[in-house]
């Protein structure tokens, strides 16, 4: 079956995703390693779910965070507009916008 430019363009967003995905994927591997001398696999013993659970509240903690920062920047840049001189809210913008890592 042919792909059209059509049907290879509906995926972008698709394969971007899971690019950035394994490659999150892969550097949590790495640290794992690093931090505990082990790949994951099933039979360690953990517990899965309690491990997921945590997780996933740590994830919701992070999102909350983002959005917050979010709407902080949005009121700069609004303040930024109002002032005459809004190079320093936009430096702020700037600086929290392109914030890079995760402390690890």
């Amino acid at each position: 079956m042919e792909q059209t430019l059509m049907d290879l363009s509906k995926h972008s967003v698709s394969d971007k995703t899971l690019e950035q995905l394994k490659e999150v994927m892969y550097k949590q591997d790495e640290f794992g390693v690093k931090k505990y001398n082990t790949a994951l696999d099933h039979s360690l013993n953990y517990d899965w779910d309690a491990m997921a659970d945590e997780e996933i509240a740590d994830f919701l903690k992070y999102r909350q965070c983002a959005k917050e920062r979010k709407e902080y920047i949005i009121n700069l840049l609004k303040a930024g507009l109002r002032s005459d001189e809004p190079k320093t809210f936009i430096e702020v913008a700037l600086e929290l916008l392109t914030i890079r890592g995760t402390g690890k």
